[in-house]
């Protein structure tokens, strides 16, 4: 009974410190009240062009988009209502492809580009760094903008989601395959305990 209850400890534990490690945030600007560097992007492989909700700290509604080869694409990932991880597929892309992200902010009607040339105030209003992923947004680029009008306080806090491409029959997320295999070893030992 003692070795059960041992076993049954170390694999609680174990899930426990896999959940704590399982929700890794993507770091936030270092340098607030500073216009951030630009960025421009291209498809490095053909797919579809995802984005995962990462958070907001903005009082303003958002929402956001992808600019492919020069045309905006639908809306989504609301940064008021969607929750950690939220998916959202901003359309199919071709390697080569030029990308640009936006967001539109339903409050004033702005639309803030990751190009600053595309901004009516001519301001930088993303901030970009690459993201290594966790058990729910896989590892991508997160997109951190900025939704005021001349650039605001420059935190890059008001909305951010992490992009990237998915090929159709992608192998799962190390992640997943780690939930899936812990749930199928908790179901083993409910069976073992069974018999």
């Amino acid at each position: 009974m003692k070795t059960k209850l041992l076993g049954l400890l170390a694999v609680g534990l174990g899930a426990i410190s896999f959940s704590t490690a399982a929700l890794a945030v993507p770091d936030i600007y270092p340098n607030p009240g500073v216009e951030a560097p630009g960025s421009t992007f291209s498809a490095g492989i053909s797919g579809f062009l995802v984005g995962y909700y990462t958070g907001a700290r903005g009082s303003f509604t958002n929402l956001a988009g992808a600019r492919i080869n020069g045309v905006d694409g639908p809306t989504g990932l609301n940064n008021q209502a969607s929750a950690y991880g939220t998916r959202f597929v901003f359309g199919p892309v071709n390697a080569g492809d030029s990308l640009a992200w936006f967001i539109d902010v339903l409050d004033t009607g702005d639309r803030f580009y990751s190009d600053r040339a595309l901004n009516a105030d001519g301001v930088n209003h993303t901030w970009t760094k690459a993201y290594g992923g966790d058990a729910f947004v896989p590892a991508g680029f997160n997109l951190a903008f900025e939704d005021l009008f001349g650039g605001g306080d420059f935190n890059y806090t008001d909305h951010s989601f992490v992009v990237g491409i998915e090929q159709v029959g992608e192998i799962p997320e190390p992640g997943s395959l780690a939930l899936l295999g812990l749930g199928l070893a908790g179901l083993g030992l409910s069976r073992r305990r069974k018999a």
